[in-house]
């Protein structure tokens, strides 16, 4: 009982931690640039004018309605897997020379002096490490951009479709609390952020009639993001990896994740995937399916309510870029320059050949007419 109860402390703390890198200050070039003015403040977006042209009007839906029951009822269709949608760069390790090769990396000559003493806690007392796969996916770098930067528009998602009960408040700029429902709470703070790497410290505790005390644990997490911009008719795409380090105050409870490593490993790079999985899914639905995110966007709970129309504006964006990618392009109407027949300029009779002896004498502008 007591191992089963564990190993969802860590299934638990890790969804806890990879789902919420937040507040990546991220700027990335779309098909449509607008003024600085124009944009939302907070998130690379369109207009509120532009995501209301673009979206899905109440004829799109009933067409898109009518469409779907001249259907057949059992369609054939090709289920992607796993190697599909993502590519694996990388696998996840546990191994010390990867322990030491990703703390060297850490930014913590970065951090303000109180972030860098959290830190160090965490990192003097390790009690569990992962580097988790690194991964490659297509997604539009706008709505991978939101997403990162918030965090609690993923769990509220994944609440609508059935896919978690977490729930997640925006407390500050940089900080969240977290209840999965289950006994599990936490607190989470960015203490790090520049466009391509985020430093996230959590604090969890979860509590059980099962257990005599409840379960306490700190853990820092490390992201690195690299973005791939695309060319022409090819999508982009973005490869990230993250490092976690948990530490356990109670020994007991630092023995016993170190005898369900194996188990907390596979769980761990099994949510990094799927969280990917989710990011690549939701740009295709931004880039397809516009007026679907735009009736979830208008379920979402526990956020701010800024955030839905945010979301909104990046799924116009995102659709935006796939039009303007999936536009056929034009040939080249240019030419290569002929060169001139000077018959057909002269009605077919050749110029007068000028005198081999004559002269031009300069002209003084003091005495000439003009």
């Amino acid at each position: 009982m007591f191992k089963m109860e564990m190993t969802q402390v860590v299934q638990r703390l890790t969804i806890l931690l990879i789902s919420v890198i937040s507040s990546i200050p991220v700027s990335i070039s779309s098909a449509q640039e607008l003024n600085s003015e124009d944009r939302d403040g907070q998130s690379p977006a369109l207009t509120k004018s532009a995501a209301s042209q673009y979206l899905l009007k109440d004829t799109d839906r009933q067409l898109t309605k009518f469409q779907q029951e001249q259907k057949p009822a059992h369609p054939s269709h090709n289920v992607p897997n796993e190697e599909d949608l993502i590519s694996l760069l990388s696998k996840g390790s546990s191994t010390r020379f990867a322990r030491r090769s990703a703390r060297s990396q850490l930014p913590l000559d970065k951090l303000t002096p109180a972030n860098r003493i959290n830190a160090e806690y965490v990192l003097k007392d390790i009690s569990m490490f992962r580097i988790l796969p690194k991964i490659q996916f297509d997604v539009n770098h706008s709505a991978y951009a939101f997403f990162i930067a918030h965090p609690d528009v993923v769990v509220s998602i994944w609440r609508d479709m059935k896919i978690s009960d977490f729930q997640m408040w925006q407390t500050g700029p940089t900080s969240y609390e977290i209840d999965a429902g289950d006994g599990t709470i936490g607190t989470l703070e960015v203490i790090h952020q520049t466009p391509t790497e985020t430093m996230v410290l959590c604090s969890g505790v979860y509590k059980s009639p099962l257990l005599a005390k409840p379960i306490a644990a700190k853990a820092l997490l490390y992201l690195e993001t690299e973005y791939q911009p695309g060319n022409g008719k090819t999508k982009t795409s973005v490869s990230h990896q993250a490092s976690m380090y948990v530490s356990f105050p109670s020994q007991t409870v630092e023995v016993a994740a170190k005898i369900l490593a194996p188990v907390s490993n596979v769980i761990l790079d099994r949510n990094f995937k799927e969280i990917s999985i989710f990011m690549h899914m939701m740009s295709l639905a931004m880039e397809r399916q516009p007026g679907w995110v735009e009736r979830m966007a208008n379920r979402l709970e526990g956020v701010l309510p800024v955030r839905r129309p945010q979301l909104l504006k990046v799924a116009a964006r995102v659709y935006i870029d796939g039009q303007q990618r999936r536009k056929p392009t034009k040939a080249n109407p240019l030419q290569s320059p002929q060169p001139i027949n000077v018959l057909s300029r002269s009605n077919a009779k050749a110029p007068r050949k000028l005198p081999d002896n004559l002269r031009v004498q300069p002209v003084n502008r003091a005495q000439s007419p003009m």
